[in-house]
């Protein structure tokens, strides 16, 4: 009894349930890290959307009033607006904005509106236009909201951005 009881080693039982505690601690961390590496290139894809849209907005804005890139197009109501389809919004053309050649690129053969940006990520372009008439029947400004479409591994994301086009006032 006496060697028994003089004992301080570490039993095999405790060393494999200390190893199983290991081993789940350690799964937990990868299985966070995939998710964490998931998160990022969602983030990233969504914040170079947010680059393109804004990008395209101010183009849009920057044009004549009555340029044919901002007439009227059939949009929805508002509540319908995250339901829009590719019939009742203008897509993107190359021919449409030589200015934005250098940061987008059509596809070959691809779908109306696909676009590809510098970093290679794959969208959907498209913008609605819809004038605003006053009582007088004058048109003061239009509302343009541009959307972005694109597939990724946690499913289809979606954008809208709204922006003011102000008819231009000459003194």
């Amino acid at each position: 009894m006496r060697i028994l009881t003089e004992q301080k080693g570490v039993t095999l039982i405790e060393a494999m349930v200390s190893m199983l505690l290991l081993s789940i601690g350690i799964v937990a961390v990868a299985a966070m890290q995939t998710r964490a590496v998931g998160a990022s290139g969602a983030a990233f894809e969504r914040t170079g959307a947010n680059g393109v849209a804004l990008t395209v907005v101010e183009t849009l804005k920057a044009l004549p009033f009555d340029d044919a890139n901002l007439v009227a197009t059939t949009a929805p109501p508002p509540a319908l607006l995250p339901l829009i389809s590719d019939a009742t919004a203008r897509t993107y053309t190359a021919a449409g904005f030589p200015e934005l050649q250098s940061l987008l690129t059509v596809p070959a053969g691809a779908a109306a509106g696909t676009v590809v940006d510098n970093s290679g990520l794959r969208y959907q372009l498209s913008w609605a236009v819809q004038d605003t008439l006053l009582p007088t029947g004058e048109n003061p400004y239009k509302t343009v909201r541009v959307f972005m479409t694109w597939a990724s591994p946690v499913g289809q994301n979606r954008l809208i951005v709204t922006a003011i086009k102000y008819r231009n006032i000459s003194l």
